[in-house]
């Protein structure tokens, strides 16, 4: 059994956009409606790796789909919102004006604090990464090697769900765009 954790390609929204601390939600929006860039390509190993896979599923975002038809256009595609990016985005009261990027980290640093007002907590996105991992082990259980293509911190907390249950990778998935993680059981 084998189960590929792919992060989508570049989207064509870009995280060094400067916005105030209001504009958070917009950007956000503007985000999640993103496909990939003309200009983002996976590498070739990526690519045979997909090919050889049995099935590919990915969020129910247009940047995951997107990615996924540009990685291997003859698999059919099923999209599931149990690979969904864990949302904490939220508004900060500000006009200060800084790149998308930082507002982002400053917003998963605070997250990770705990303070996740109206969006997922941690609990919330463990168990979703427990769903993620029960399907995907079926999945490859019954059909062989499957890939997903999903979100960096989806990916991350899912990762660490198969380690916990027996599944050899790594621990911690590169965050890149077009990156993959292996996991082997």
């Amino acid at each position: 059994m084998m189960i590929v954790l792919v992060r989508h390609g570049k989207p064509t929204v870009t995280s060094q956009e400067w916005i105030n601390g209001h504009e958070i939600p917009r950007f956000a929006s503007r985000y999640q409606a993103a496909r990939i860039s003309s200009d983002s390509l996976p590498s070739e190993e990526l690519s045979l790796l997909v090919q050889s896979a049995k099935a590919v599923f990915t969020s129910d975002l247009p940047r995951s789909i997107h990615s996924a038809q540009i990685l291997e256009p003859s698999i059919p595609v099923v999209s599931n919102s149990i690979f969904r990016e864990i949302e904490f985005m939220f508004q900060f009261p500000t006009n200060l004006r800084l790149p998308a990027l930082i507002w982002i980290i400053l917003a998963r640093l605070l997250w990770g604090l705990g303070y996740s007002p109206s969006s997922y907590s941690q609990l919330d996105a463990k168990n979703q990464a427990k769903q993620a991992a029960d399907f995907l082990e079926q999945q490859s259980s019954e059909i062989g090697s499957i890939v997903l293509v999903g979100h960096g911190l989806t990916n991350l907390f899912i990762a660490r769900e198969l380690k916990k249950r027996g599944w050899r990778g790594p621990r911690t998935p590169n965050m890149a765009h077009w990156s993959y993680a292996v996991y082997n059981r």
